[in-house]
């Protein structure tokens, strides 16, 4: 992993055709600090049913990415 600053982006889904756009909504001092931002968001997404609730947690984490930001801006 990389210790370059980097983006947290979180998609989102728009109009009748649901196009994915991907919004920034986190930005960190480095990869390690975004996943962990990642994690403790979707560690909120809870259920009733244990299985249930890691399945939900694996589909939410689906719609965040990393990207880094070159040049150290």
């Amino acid at each position: 992993m990389s210790n370059a600053p980097c983006v947290v982006e979180v998609a989102a889904f728009h109009g009748s055709t649901h196009q994915k756009r991907w919004h920034s909504c986190f930005r960190g001092g480095s990869r390690r600090e975004c996943h962990r931002f990642i994690d403790r968001v979707v560690s909120e997404v809870v259920a009733d049913d244990p299985l249930v609730s890691v399945i939900a947690q694996q589909e939410a984490r689906e719609n965040f990415r990393v990207i880094k930001l070159w040049g150290g801006l």
